[in-house]
């Protein structure tokens, strides 16, 4: 499979993350790995589950050793009638995984299933969110068609199934007693949904946002994606789940957001002078003032800065889309 092919298939984030693998030293990924903000409860070679508070759990993928059964990032959520999971993650076992930790932590099997985005590394497990019969697969219908439509080998059928989300407005789950709210926003695709626990206060940020890894603007619109960040700083929590990297405290999303106003200030300039993306990228660097992000390729910096050249209207990076 050639990169073009791979990054079809991964749908985007899963292309950038199996580069990272093959780039990244292997003592920089345990160290990366081991970098766990809570008490951890499960742990596997792909990620572990972290106890951010009382019923509520997060998933970080750990996918640099080149185990991708979760890939992104999710979690769990637990109210007294109600169990929900974020996201349906990279593979049928990642899911399924998920699952089992779910009842192994609460006693009870998923109610409820929602997925951020189309990406193949938070959908293509969609199938193992199915093993009991009841689960409320929630997606908006963008996500939905976009995933079927795709990502290779998506279940089709199951899909269908999906409880579509309001694109314009939040929808609210009750799990008894615990309030989530989704909602949905664009940026890193035309399609995101952020999901919101009021108490204790926790966002999943879906890829949105990351932490400690460049973002991945393959299907992004970068005003969007920049708006939608400070919609989810500005709504407040006092922590982040990112779509990929460790969890993010107010601080850390702040940092995200210095970085992609810095990819922005880059493009304009690029644009205003008629430079395209893969001569900008070249010059392109993170000050070191804004901490360690992981660099696994300059083809990203480029891919970047030319989201921002095709919405600003000028060349943008050959084969980015």
């Amino acid at each position: 499979m050639d990169r073009r092919d791979f990054v079809r298939a991964a749908g985007g984030c899963a292309a950038h993350l199996a580069l990272a693998s093959a780039a990244l030293p292997a003592f920089a990924r345990r160290a990366w790995a081991q970098q766990a903000r809570f008490r951890t409860v499960a742990q596997e070679p792909w990620g572990r589950l972290e106890a951010v508070a009382e019923g509520v759990w997060a998933l970080v993928s750990t996918p640099l050793d080149g185990d991708r059964t979760t890939l992104c990032n999710g979690g769990i959520v637990v109210g007294r009638s109600g169990v929900m999971v974020v996201e349906a993650f990279a593979s049928d076992t990642g899911a399924r995984w998920m699952a089992a930790q779910a009842k192994a932590l609460t006693g009870r099997a998923p109610t409820h299933v929602v997925v951020t985005h189309y990406h193949a590394d938070h959908a293509a497990g969609i199938r193992g969110t199915f093993d009991t019969a009841d689960v409320v697969l929630l997606a908006t219908t963008e996500t939905r068609d976009t995933a079927a439509a795709r990502n290779r080998e998506a279940p089709v059928e199951l899909l269908q199934r999906a409880r579509p989300l309001d694109a314009q407005a939040p929808t609210a789950i009750d799990l008894g007693g615990r309030r989530v709210t989704l909602v949905p926003r664009d940026g890193h695709t035309r399609s995101d949904v952020s999901v919101h626990v009021t108490e204790p206060r926790v966002t999943f940020c879906g890829d949105l946002v990351w932490n400690g890894m460049f973002p991945n603007y393959v299907d992004a619109i970068p005003s969007r994606l920049s708006a939608s960040v400070r919609a989810l700083r500005e709504a407040g929590a006092a922590t982040y789940v990112p779509g990929h990297g460790g969890l993010a405290t107010p601080a850390e999303l702040d940092r995200f957001i210095e970085v992609i106003d810095l990819v922005e200030a880059v493009a304009r300039r690029a644009h205003a002078a008629g430079t395209p993306a893969a001569e900008a990228a070249k010059t392109f660097a993170l000050p070191p003032a804004l901490g360690e992000w992981r660099m696994f390729s300059a083809n990203y910096f480029e891919r970047a800065i030319g989201a921002w050249l095709r919405e600003l209207g000028g060349p943008a990076a050959p084969g980015a889309a």
